[in-house]
């Protein structure tokens, strides 16, 4: 019987074991610089699930950036998120619309490659040229 079957949860690819852990890192650390003194660990713990699947949409470039952002400017637990989403906001929209563009581009019928003959293109210049510019 193979894993799935049983249960088990989908192994993970090397990019997604590497995003998950740095959202765990960054998100761990900053949780832990504003932690209140009395959070318990099942607090900080069910924080960090919420906090997580609030912001697991994020690629983890952008929202190591907004983490950035947060342990610089956040003194609460509560902050943290919302720091995160207001700073990544314009990145977010920038990528949607470059990925909007890029689809539109691939979406276009390929270029015809017409070539002209190189006395076709002498004949251009030398339609346009003045006598003695050339």
């Amino acid at each position: 019987m193979d894993s799935a079957a049983q249960g088990a949860p989908p192994s993970l690819s090397s990019d997604q074991t590497k995003a998950r852990k740095t959202f765990r890192n960054e998100l761990t650390a900053c949780l832990t610089l504003v932690a209140p003194v009395g959070m318990t660990e099942e607090a900080k713990r069910d924080w960090l699930a919420v906090a997580w699947d609030t912001l697991k949409h994020l690629p983890p470039d952008i929202f190591t950036i907004g983490a950035h952002k947060a342990r610089e400017s956040c003194d609460h637990p509560a902050k943290i998120v919302p720091t995160i989403i207001n700073a990544t906001a314009d990145m977010m929209r920038w990528r949607r619309e470059k990925l909007a563009r890029d689809a539109e581009l691939r979406a276009l019928p390929a270029p015809k490659h017409d070539v002209c003959t190189p006395a076709e293109a002498a004949a251009v210049v030398a339609k346009f040229l003045k006598p003695g510019d050339g």
